[in-house]
């Protein structure tokens, strides 16, 4: 492989901007084409080692997700199916309890809230975590 070399001047000057000292510099330029063929070829090594390892990587992550089953608590959302992620339960009135408070209630703004719950509390469930117990939120479970 043969390297091809030029020998190219051009004008220089002092750093002040003297006119005076003027001069000129030579430079040796070299054709860099066995240095871009290696650079080539180890980017191209690099590039494919990188593409087998993702491979790998890829093949082994498919092998853990056929392990893995939908959690039945959940369905899979890793919410909580107790609470529905808020937390807190709200205390439901029986419908004989409901149809007393509406009829002893005087005003209609206050029939229609009369029947509604008033109480709450945290989820029993999930100890107010908001997500799945079962699952840890995941959504997900192992054989």
């Amino acid at each position: 492989m043969e390297v091809a070399l030029r020998i190219v001047s051009f004008p220089s000057f002092s750093k002040n901007g003297n006119s005076q000292e003027l001069g000129r510099k030579t430079s040796l330029v070299s054709s860099a084409l066995p240095e871009t063929a290696a650079s080539v070829a180890i980017a191209a090594t690099i590039v494919g080692a990188a593409a087998t390892l993702l491979v790998r990587r890829t093949k082994a992550s498919e092998v853990t997700e056929l392990r893995l089953k939908e959690c039945g608590d959940c369905a899979g959302s890793g919410i909580c199916s107790e609470c529905n992620g808020e937390g807190f339960v709200l205390k439901k009135l029986s419908e004989e309890s409901a149809e007393k408070a509406r009829m002893a209630s005087k005003t209609l703004a206050t029939r229609y809230t009369a029947g509604l719950p008033k109480k709450w509390s945290y989820c029993s469930k999930c100890s107010s975590a908001r997500s799945c117990s079962t699952c840890g939120g995941r959504g997900k479970l192992s054989y």
